[in-house]
């Protein structure tokens, strides 16, 4: 088995007996399942999204639906890909009713955000922003498996597609962040 293949082995070994714990009442397994899926689910919804506040709200309600359905996971070791279907299905409901909300006609402006000159902000309000000009078929698949780690098998199975999509999905995803990327690059020069 290869170091990756042991580690994901692990993982879900830990996911099962922490998912026993949940389902037996333990509080301090629901703070330990938090703990362990905060920030990766963080990060995989902000770059869905492209709101830290809106990833927060989506975060709260991942775990939310998670306690309360902890009994309806059939298999206890798929825990991490449980968890990330839940966050992904918010954020695709999220985003259509953004989308919906931008029709409505008066609807006003959004507010300024307070400039920052870091250049680590910088950057990462520009890769952001190329982020979310890909387009979310292909966004999601590169997320899960870019930031969160997932393999493209695993992807597939939580998006519900073949292996093949996920890999053509991915490659399209990275080709179009990059044009994005250099397209912004191109606007800031003089």
């Amino acid at each position: 088995m290869t170091e990756a293949g042991a580690a994901r082995a692990e993982r879900s070994d830990a996911d099962a007996l922490l998912v026993v714990r949940l389902r037996a009442g333990d509080v301090d397994a629901f703070d330990l399942l938090v703990e362990r899926y905060q920030l990766p689910l963080f990060r995989f919804l902000r770059g869905l999204v492209g709101s830290p506040e809106q990833a927060e709200d989506l975060l709260q309600e991942t775990f939310l639906r998670a306690f309360r359905a902890i009994g309806s996971l059939d298999d206890p070791g798929l825990l991490r890909g449980w968890l990330y279907r839940i966050a992904h299905n918010l954020a695709l409901s999220a985003l259509r009713r953004r989308r919906l909300i931008s029709w409505l006609p008066l609807q006003p402006g959004r507010p300024l955000g307070v400039v920052s000159h870091d250049r680590t902000a910088i950057e990462a309000a520009e890769v952001s922003a190329a982020l979310a000009r890909v387009p979310l078929d292909q966004r999601a698949p590169l997320l899960l498996h870019l930031v969160a780690g997932f393999s493209y098998a695993e992807v597939a199975v939580l998006l519900g597609v073949s292996e093949g999509t996920v890999r053509m999905r991915i490659s399209r995803g990275r080709a179009a962040f990059r044009a994005a990327y250099r397209a912004g690059e191109n606007d800031d020069a003089p």
